[in-house]
């Protein structure tokens, strides 16, 4: 395989078999341009789990993570839930916390999503528990988590709205 091949396979939506022959001669190549390939190809749908295959080094993990999380421009919950597994798995809990804790003035979607995410994915560390416990409070004293907007209807039911709707 060579890169003009698995760019033409990254214009598609990849098949587990495709994916990981990308994987495979993506880890092969040099740290650089491994980590240029997986920019350029940011916004393909299966590029956390190439990325995930493929990066071992933590500068280059951060730099994709930073890239994964500034590409989520709304609240969306699987795209964020993604790029935080992402985080933690390959930089570990603490160093993905503090990375998503400077979002909260420019996304402070994703750190109300990240906060849905986190305690199913660090588990038991303690670091990352107090420190996703430090963010939660942040956030709530800031106005980033917001309640479920639910309404009641005649016939009994109940509506749930988008958070993030006025």
């Amino acid at each position: 395989m060579d890169a003009i091949e698995a760019a033409k396979l990254m214009g598609k939506n990849l098949e587990s078999r495709e994916l990981n022959l990308i994987s495979s001669w993506l880890r092969q190549e040099e740290s650089a341009f491994r980590v240029s390939f997986l920019i350029d190809a940011i916004g393909h749908t299966a590029i956390w789990r190439l990325a995930t295959s493929t990066i071992n080094d933590r500068r280059e993990a951060l730099e994709i993570y930073k890239l994964g999380l500034d590409r989520i421009h709304s609240a969306h919950s699987q795209l964020t839930m993604k790029w935080v597994k992402f985080g933690v798995t390959k930089l570990g809990p603490r160093r993905a916390i503090a990375e998503i804790a400077k979002r909260m003035d420019s996304q402070p979607y994703v750190v109300d999503m990240a906060l849905y995410w986190l305690p199913s994915l660090i588990g038991g560390d303690r670091s990352g528990c107090d420190m996703m416990k430090q963010l939660q409070a942040a956030a709530s004293e800031a106005g980033i988590i917001r309640p479920v907007r639910s309404e009641k209807q005649a016939d009994g039911s109940v509506l749930f709205r988008d958070r993030y709707e006025n």
